[in-house]
């Protein structure tokens, strides 16, 4: 997997057993999706990855609205990920090498701005209901070719489960959100990107 298609895949969903799709959302649900994650200040807690070859991989994240994030991979998954507010960097710890991008020009971005409103942007391809469970596919309406997102929430009351995205080979990576903490204080330093020569 390389480091664009990672960034992708952080906001993927492991899926697990939902029951049948019963009936298509309205945009009273996109409202209350809207609201719930401008609602995000900080959250917190473990995740659970599946990429496409069927590596399982585990950690924990860090969000801090807007802008910031920071997801750490579990040994011996070498990976780092942390959005900083402008800049997203991709650590391979094991080679001390890191990659950069805008985070503007990320899929992370449609999550992480200030005002998210999914709904007026565009992004939204479908939403659908499940018993107890709202199913959103958005696509950066800017960045079509990223592939498109499809995200999990509990209807009652709204909360981010898992997500999944697809790629544009159309290969898929899955995480699960566990034991998610809201509006508890996180350390600035989080969210400081290093010069990995630094640490040499």
């Amino acid at each position: 997997m390389n480091r664009r298609t990672l960034l992708s895949s952080l906001l993927g969903a492991f899926l697990g057993a939902l029951v049948p799709l019963a009936a298509v959302a309205n945009d009273e649900d996109v409202v209350r999706i809207n609201a719930y994650l401008n609602s995000i200040k900080t959250m917190q807690g473990q995740f659970v990855q599946i990429a496409p070859d069927g590596v399982v991989s585990e950690g924990d994240f860090y969000i801090r609205r807007p802008g910031r994030l920071r997801f750490e991979y579990a040994r011996p998954n070498p990976t780092r990920v942390i959005a900083d507010g402008f800049w997203v960097a991709v650590e391979d710890r094991s080679l001390n090498s890191q990659d950069r991008f805008p985070l503007s020009q990320t899929p992370l971005y449609l999550l992480l701005k200030e005002d998210v409103d999914l709904l007026s942007e565009g992004a939204i391809q479908k939403v659908e209901r499940s018993q107890g469970q709202l199913r959103v596919t958005a696509i950066d309406p800017n960045e079509t070719e990223q592939g498109s997102v499809t995200m999990v929430f509990d209807a009652n009351p709204v909360a981010l489960k898992q997500w999944i995205v697809t790629d544009p080979q159309g290969l898929t990576t899955t995480i699960a959100l566990r034991n998610a903490k809201h509006d508890l204080p996180l350390d600035a330093a989080l969210f400081v990107i290093e010069d990995p020569r630094s640490r040499e």
